[in-house]
């Protein structure tokens, strides 16, 4: 676009640089003959109609503030398709450029910068706007170190309603605030945290949080607790510390309230001794003018006689009026300014001498007691703010503008900060909802997970919360616990085994379908006075509860032969290796074996998890079976030889 007219008056000289949506340009007005910066929209945006409407709101936002720390907006139009807002061209640098050409700042200039982007936000807050994107790049500091703060592009009006409600969140992930994160609506509060990163970045030369992805950052800024800056920094104050640290919470109401209380709280770094009357001119906003502090012009008696003669010559300007006469009116009037300028000089000082009183503590009263300690204190109560806070009863106040004990003139204004209380939410409905969602949906809203139990429920699918207390809809303060239940899925049919001992198993089975049963696997064993066929144990034993369509192991009856008889003395033998899976510190491990002389424990012995075990087995009969149990869950079962 250099060399372009925008708007017949603007011409491109050279481009300055660009952002997320549009680029600046430096130009010359040809009307004004001033140079100029113009931020014009990038193409691919202008047949977005979102990013059309946010572009024409940031120079609505940005044309209505003035003041010394924030550019100025001189004209907005349109050129063809070119959208574009003619803005104050500073000469500077940016605060980002700032920051990488040092490493890190002095305390005192670092302090010094913040006091000068919170007074811009201070009136911007007071005109109803939050710039939602304070950042080190949307800062520029010029020669004789002034701070401007510009791009009011994702500025909003604290009245309407905020993108974030659209489900866009706006703004550079290493400085949000923890409710930008949650794409929720912010308030000036947000600005704060902002701040406080990148104070935090002049002190140390780096952001408090870093990672992989704008998630895992976003995070961090909702979960982690912010490394001291003293710690990457030593040389920087404990006091000016505190002010970061303060800034930097993760609950906006835990942060300074305003812009002025965190000046306040800089000052003392930014400008050490008197250094404040030399660096900023402008009285502050909340102080009061007097007579006193008017400027006075001292004119001496002879003076104000002469002048008064003159002025009787000039309108009486007839020569043949009598001497004597003319003489006894100047003597007069000469009489009557002495007598007045002595009364003057008498009660002048009584009269504009306003006298000083101490502020009260109104910390903690009532808004009624706060009433009655002013009237006795002389000085008047400004219509309070409010706002919710964890600690203080609601209709008492937080804190006071002035502090507790300034010296102020008699019927000053006194502004307080009331409590609501803790803030009241609606608790939200986790049915159906995982236990990751639900403690998710709790945080969002500030209240606490409480206890957490399960139960069957027919409606809800396993592991899903199946009800909650306090109930869905109930409105509640913030912190309030919620008890959550979550489902198992229905609950399970349960059958007692019966003793299947002495049956054949033809009337086994019989027993097992009536039951919800199954035959699960059947053992031969030879067992002196039990024929053939017969039941001589099952697993499960007899009276435990299992579920239907649950199997029955069982040893039944064999027959003695020639062939038996071989089994008897015929050796089968295996290695048998384990290795305990982890679980409690130690396990009991159980190798159960069943070969010609029946069912035994072969072995049983406590190990710690991750133990190898090697035993070498040695039984009776052409076939042996084995079983490994480990804490009494089965762990293995085979057949030796196997087929």
């Amino acid at each position: 676009m250099v060399g372009e007219v925008l708007g017949k008056r603007y011409k491109i000289l050279s481009k300055l640089g660009s952002g997320g949506m549009a680029e600046v340009y430096k130009a010359h007005c040809q009307i004004l003959n001033r140079t100029v910066a113009i931020k014009v929209l990038r193409p691919q945006f202008t047949s977005n109609d979102e990013f059309v409407e946010r572009f024409r709101r940031e120079a609505q936002a940005a044309a209505s503030l003035s003041h010394p720390n924030i550019v100025s907006i001189y004209d907005v139009g349109k050129d063809g398709d070119c959208y574009y807002i003619v803005m104050e061209c500073v000469t500077g640098t940016s605060l980002k450029e700032a920051i990488a050409e040092s490493g890190h700042m002095s305390p005192q200039r670092a302090a010094r910068i913040s006091w000068q982007i919170l007074a811009a936000l201070q009136h911007a807050h007071e005109n109803g706007i939050v710039h939602r994107d304070i950042k080190p790049h949307n800062v520029m500091v010029t020669f004789d170190e002034r701070v401007k703060v510009t791009d009011f592009g994702i500025a909003r009006a604290l009245s309407t309603s905020t993108l974030t409600e659209t489900g866009t969140i706006i703004g550079t992930v290493n400085y949000f605030s923890p409710e930008q994160a949650r794409g929720e609506a912010v308030e000036a509060q947000s600005d704060i945290y902002s701040l406080g990163v990148v104070l935090y970045e002049m002190l140390t030369g780096t952001v408090p949080f870093k990672g992989e992805s704008p998630i895992s950052i976003a995070l961090q800024h909702l979960q982690t607790v912010v490394t001291p800056p003293t710690k990457l920094n030593p040389a920087i104050p404990k006091g000016l510390e505190r002010v970061v640290l303060k800034a930097l919470e993760k609950n906006p109401s835990r942060r300074y309230q305003d812009a002025r209380q965190m000046m306040r709280a800089l000052e003392p770094y930014a400008f050490p001794g008197n250094d404040y009357e030399t660096f900023h001119d402008d009285v502050d906003s909340d102080s009061e003018i007097t007579i006193s502090d008017m400027p006075t012009q001292v004119i001496s008696a002879s003076d104000l006689a002469v002048n008064m003669e003159e002025t009787l010559v000039r309108r009486k300007p007839n020569n043949k009026r009598n001497p004597r006469r003319t003489i006894f009116a100047t003597l007069f009037f000469i009489f009557a300014l002495l007598t007045l300028a002595a009364v003057v000089i008498i009660m002048l000082p009584e009269w504009l001498y306003v006298e000083e009183v101490r502020v009260p503590d109104f910390t903690g009263k009532t808004l009624e007691e706060a009433a009655a300690l002013s009237e006795k204190a002389h000085v008047r109560l400004d219509d309070p703010d409010k706002r919710y806070d964890e600690a203080v009863l609601p209709n008492r106040v937080i804190s006071q503008r002035p502090e507790p004990y300034a010296r102020v003139k008699m019927n000053s204004k006194i502004t307080l900060v009331v409590s609501l209380g803790k803030e009241i939410v609606e608790v939200p409905d986790l049915k159906g909802m995982d236990l990751r969602q639900a403690l998710l949906e709790l945080e969002r809203l500030e209240l606490n997970p409480g206890t957490q139990s399960r139960e069957y429920s027919d409606e809800v699918e396993p592991n899903e919360i199946a009800s909650q207390s306090p109930a869905a809809g109930v409105h509640a303060e913030k912190g309030t616990l919620v008890d959550i239940v979550l489902s198992d899925g229905p609950e399970p049919l349960l059958v007692t085994v019966q003793d299947f001992s002495g049956m054949n198993m033809a009337d086994a089975e019989s027993y097992l379908a009536v039951s919800g049963l199954v035959k699960g696997r059947v053992t031969e064993e030879i067992r002196e006075g039990v024929p053939a066929g017969i039941v001589i144990s099952q697993t499960p034993e007899p009276g435990q509860l299992v579920m239907v369509g649950s199997a029955v192991d069982f040893v039944i009856g064999k027959s003695q032969d020639a062939s038996s008889l071989l089994d008897a003395i015929t050796p089968v033998s295996t290695l048998v290796t384990i290795v305990v899976p982890p679980g409690t510190d130690l396990q009991e491990v159980k190798i159960r074996i069943n070969d010609y002389y029946g069912e035994r424990d072969y072995y049983v012995g406590m190990h710690t998890p991750g133990e190898r075990i090697e035993k070498q087995i040695n039984a009776w009969g052409r076939k042996m079976r084995i079983r490994v149990y480990i804490g009494g869950v089965l762990y293995k079962d085979e057949m030796v030889p196997k087929g």
